[in-house]
């Protein structure tokens, strides 16, 4: 009974950590229109999601100090250069857009703590990575990766990936499970394919 209780309370604890390892985002967000008149230097969270957006308005660039920005629910399938001075971003949401491959612009955006660019159409993990030394939660759920760089296992840092809705096979689960041996990483269930 004893250790019953032990194993229940083990579970607890780890349960709890893994919750606390994602970044919490408690900004409060603006729509762009919200925002037109504002002083760009008072502005920190944007949202234009559900936009039917295929590209990004220019009226977002002068708000270069944001540090969240909702871009999910739209038709993007490109980032502007812009975006590059964005140099205070910690939270980036492109979630549900039309990405075929990952966007170079956020390789530079390296203040990023957490990304979620979930189900798109993204195939590859390039080396380009490397760049985002403070990411803690990368959520790539969903989308149709057949490569990951190997430069992403430099990114120690990270706590949480999640690479569920794309299976894949089990020496590749096992691959990235133990480069990250301090982080949740998530998978489906491995298929018993090749690589």
């Amino acid at each position: 009974m004893m250790r019953k209780y032990f194993v229940i309370g083990l579970i607890l604890i780890i349960g709890n950590h893994l919750l606390g390892q994602i970044p919490k985002d408690e900004y409060r967000y603006y729509e762009l229109e919200e925002v037109k008149n504002a002083d760009h230097d008072t502005i920190f969270a944007i949202d234009l999601s559900k936009n039917k957006l295929t590209s990004i308005p220019i009226e977002l660039k002068r708000f270069s100090n944001l540090k969240a920005l909702k871009l999910s629910k739209n038709k993007l399938s490109q980032l502007p250069d812009f975006l590059i001075s964005f140099k205070h971003l910690r939270f980036l949401y492109l979630d549900k857009n039309k990405f075929n491959h990952f966007p170079h612009q956020i390789f530079h955006l390296s203040s990023i703590i957490y990304l979620d660019i979930s189900r798109n159409k993204i195939n590859a993990i390039p080396a380009g990575i490397k760049g985002l030394q403070n990411l803690k939660y990368l959520d790539i759920w969903d989308n149709r990766l057949t490569k990951i760089d190997p430069s992403f296992a430099s990114l120690q840092q990270i706590e949480h990936v999640d690479f569920r809705g794309t299976t894949f096979s089990t020496s590749f689960v096992e691959k990235w499970t133990n480069a990250f041996p301090n982080a949740n990483i998530e998978f489906d269930n491995p298929c018993n394919c090749l690589d």
